[in-house]
């Protein structure tokens, strides 16, 4: 008669978890300085900057807030901030839905706590390690400790970037630009094995841009969705022929 190994221990799941998301942490501490300086011209403190970036987790919408904020902080532009980063930030639905499918039923204080800080990056980090091989064996406790390793260090970065206010020079904040690119480049190479993945990231990559002029910022959602549903009912007609 055989028994389970026992669970690995919570300070096992947060070596795995900071052994894959290592370059996601490092990055975002260098990507939300340039996040931090822009809050900074919006006028916000520290604190302001510390709590937009832990609540929005998310670059595209936290640019958006404070580009917005940069021309006024009455109450119309808080309003019209706060719509942008939901509105840019729906693309979380299809993300949360995904870990939410290949983790234990949770409750819902459990799954706020689990899923609240998932960005894009930390997502690209967890959804293969979910479907992988070797997924984890503690799979919630490891998605949490994940997001809110990569949750931290966005929130560090905004917080230096904040606290410098404009004092970068235009060759740093030029290698601020190119590390985002390239980050999430090498984001997606890792995962060239997955053929449909690797095809909706060259997709994103060219018609989300394209799209923007007309869609604003919600090409950041439909556009994904769109060509996900493509993609999805190709698979399907695949497997049924």
């Amino acid at each position: 008669m055989t028994t389970d190994a026992a669970p690995p221990s919570a300070w096992a799941v947060l070596r795995d978890a900071l052994r894959d998301s290592y370059l996601v942490i490092l990055t975002f501490v260098v990507m939300f300085i340039g996040v931090g300086q822009m809050s900074a011209r919006a006028g916000l403190d520290a604190v302001q900057t510390a709590l937009m970036t832990i609540l929005t987790v998310a670059a595209p919408a936290q640019a958006a807030a404070t580009q917005i904020l940069a021309n006024g902080t009455d109450g119309a532009a808080w309003i019209t901030a706060i719509t942008a980063v939901v509105v840019i930030n729906l693309r979380f639905i299809v993300m949360v839905a995904s870990v939410m499918a290949r983790l234990p039923r949770l409750s819902v204080p459990r799954t706020v706590v689990t899923l609240g800080f998932l960005s894009a990056s930390s997502f690209a980090v967890i959804f293969p390690r979910l479907i992988g091989e070797h997924p984890p064996r503690r799979p919630a406790l490891y998605v949490g400790l994940t997001c809110l390793c990569c949750a931290t260090s966005a929130t560090l970065g905004a917080v230096i970037g904040q606290s410098m206010s404009g004092g970068l020079a235009p060759l740093w904040g030029a290698l601020l630009g190119a590390v985002v690119p390239t980050y999430f480049a090498t984001l997606i190479a890792g995962q060239w094995k997955d053929k449909v993945l690797m095809l909706n990231a060259l997709a994103g990559a060219i018609l989300v841009p394209v799209a923007a002029p007309w869609l604003g910022a919600s090409a950041l959602l439909l556009v994904p969705l769109v060509f996900a549903v493509v993609t999805t009912l190709g698979a399907r007609r695949k497997a049924n022929a």
